[in-house]
């Protein structure tokens, strides 16, 4: 029997955005951010946390208990490396970006910061 060929399937268009960042000292985790992979699937709830190895990201998942330990499983995930790879690198990036957009307002004379935050209306 011969082996089916595996397809190169691109991977979809991923955009990423953080929802909200953390800014309590006692907390690892710094950011939620969501995912929109190709338009057609999103994923809330993804954590940028800061560990000891430094920045990593933490998709959505369930907790229970196992023999007393606290165990995590993932409701959504990448499957293959590559897609696992991009999802992180957009995440991280909307982090710095946010970040580096916060930094920013923080710097404006506080008039100026305060017309920032208006939107206009549509």
């Amino acid at each position: 029997m011969a082996k089916k060929k595996e397809q190169k399937q691109p991977l979809s268009n991923i955009t990423a955005r953080i929802d909200r960042l953390v800014d309590q000292e006692d907390s690892n985790i710094k950011a939620y951010a969501s995912v929109n992979i190709g338009g057609a699937f999103a994923v809330h709830g993804i954590k940028v946390i800061d560990s000891v190895k430094g920045l990593f990201v933490s998709m959505p998942s369930n907790s229970y208990k196992k023999d007393g330990k606290m165990q995590y499983s993932d409701i959504c995930h990448p499957i293959t490396a590559k897609a696992r790879n991009e999802l992180i690198d957009k995440v991280t990036e909307a982090y710095e970006a946010k970040l580096s957009e916060e930094q920013d307002m923080d710097n404006l004379p506080e008039d100026e910061a305060e017309t920032a935050d208006i939107q206009p209306s549509m």
